[in-house]
């Protein structure tokens, strides 16, 4: 086991090594933006300088420098390929011109800032020269705490929705087994086509208008941190429900067929036939049985409801990473290194949930040995 875990942990390094390296190449073909304001701009090159994705050079030749103003004037610097900040406090008639290195330059540097000094760059357009991971946990650049962790949002709201779905959805597909192609098998097995079929989006849309404009029983936006405990707790209702309810329609579905199947196997007519109670088969027997491929499917809804919620949090306003993800998209917003570092935090999550999911089988069923030799 010990041996298979390790042989599993090097693979999930190697594939996010190959996942964040080609997000780092196309990321880096789009167009970048600098921050707008002057005095961010100067610290933004002097720190791309810093980490090596930039070199620079002082511009004195007359007809050089006529052409860099002309430029600037009708604006048609190429930007994706050099940059030209105007050195007008010593002297108005030089300019600094700062130049992107090659790719593969690029490439190494940055791969060597992150094992050295973990550094992933910093915020150029969300929170301008702030340090991506300190953007993630409500760092701010002076060194202070924003008191709003993303990254702790984010986890909260969805380990809330797990919790929240797995005994709603087990016992409703504990209940559609046992009472198989009854009014109440048929009754459920209409809500979860239904939950299945309608994006969670769109649920969330309509739970926001009716119930948080049109009846006001709980706040149509995420609410200030300052405000009530009360209406802190109030406000993770809608989100709640919104990652749960598809998450409850899937493992419902699923514990449905499991138990479904292992009520008519043999093994369990014999258990009946030796004198135990429909109750004791069930909970003895089929039970256990079924839960080998639910458990780990559980593991794996995490990544699920976690990828959802990127979507929930942009419509409820929620301050968690997947708000800020998208604010990092934004047309001529584009945020490089807080998309990278955000990438780099789902993809972490993601890869070692599959690897919960494989020991997790081993946990549930003592019989199955992940890595085992004949």
């Amino acid at each position: 086991m010990g041996r298979y875990i390790l042989v599993r942990t090097i693979w999930i390094l190697v594939i996010i090594s190959i996942i964040l390296s080609l997000n780092f190449v196309l990321l880096k073909i789009a167009p970048e933006f600098p921050p707008p304001t002057e005095e961010e701009k100067s610290i933004y090159y002097a720190r791309q300088v810093t980490d090596g994705y930039m070199t620079v050079r002082v511009v004195d030749d007359a007809v050089e420098v006529e052409e860099i103003t002309t430029a600037i004037e009708t604006n048609t610097v190429e930007c994706s390929k050099c940059y030209y900040k105007p050195n007008e406090v010593l002297n108005p008639t030089k300019y600094w011109a700062y130049e992107p290195v090659p790719l593969s330059h690029q490439y190494f540097r940055w791969v060597g800032n992150i094992i050295t000094d973990w550094n992933w760059g910093f915020s150029t357009r969300v929170k301008p020269n702030t340090a991506v991971f300190d953007v993630l946990i409500g760092k701010n650049a002076d060194g202070t705490y924003s008191g709003n962790s993303r990254i702790a949002t984010t986890l909260k709201l969805n380990l809330i929705a797990l919790f929240f779905y797995i005994p709603i959805g087990f016992g409703l597909g504990i209940i559609a087994a046992l009472y198989k192609n009854s009014w109440l098998d048929n009754m459920i097995s209409l809500l979860v086509m239904f939950f299945i079929s309608v994006p969670s989006f769109v649920v969330m849309t309509m739970m926001v208008m009716v119930f948080g404009f049109q009846l006001q029983w709980v706040p149509d936006q995420w609410p200030p941190s300052f405000l009530a405990t009360s209406v802190q707790l109030r406000a993770l209702i809608l989100p709640v429900l919104g990652l749960s309810f598809g998450a409850i329609a899937g493992l419902t579905r699923t514990t449905r067929a499991e138990l479904t199947e292992v009520l008519t196997s043999e093994f369990l007519l014999l258990a009946r036939t030796k004198g135990l109670t429909r109750t004791q088969a069930v909970i003895r027997h089929a039970m256990r049985n079924s839960m080998v491929p639910l458990v780990p499917g559980i593991i794996g809804s995490f990544v699920f409801l976690l990828s959802g919620s990127v979507i929930i949090e942009k419509i409820y306003g929620i301050p968690g990473t997947g708000l800020i993800y998208l604010d990092a998209m934004t047309e001529g917003q584009y945020d490089f290194n807080l998309v990278l570092g955000i990438t780099a935090f789902y993809t972490i999550i993601s890869l070692f949930a599959v690897l919960l999911v494989d020991l997790s089988y081993g946990i549930v069923d003592p019989r199955i040995r992940m890595g085992a030799r004949r």
